[in-house]
């Protein structure tokens, strides 16, 4: 009862914003970094204090979290389509249906 019913139920109500938490956490990383943390924003400070190269520290910082961001919703969308398929509308069968 738990696997077939309760679950499937927990997930549908869960997925979408459990994903939309998670992007939100990757996103905070970056703020937070200009005050406390030094992360990938941090390191491209650095990057820009030695070298003078603020465009392209910046630039390829802001790159890697497109590319985390899309990762993640990537992976979110391929597991709600797994878990979730059995919400998605019917397709029709032929031209005449």
């Amino acid at each position: 009862m738990l696997r077939r019913i309760q679950l499937p139920g927990a997930l549908r109500r869960a997925l979408p914003a459990y994903s939309n938490e998670i992007i939100f956490m990757l996103h905070g990383t970056a703020i937070a970094s200009t005050v406390t943390l030094v992360d990938l924003t941090g390191a491209a400070r650095n990057a820009y204090s030695q070298f003078f190269a603020p465009f392209e520290a910046f630039i390829f910082a802001g790159l890697i979290y497109l590319a985390v961001t899309f990762a993640l919703v990537g992976l979110f969308r391929i597991a709600e389509r797994r878990w979730l398929a059995h919400l998605q509308p019917r397709k029709p069968l032929g031209k005449g249906a």
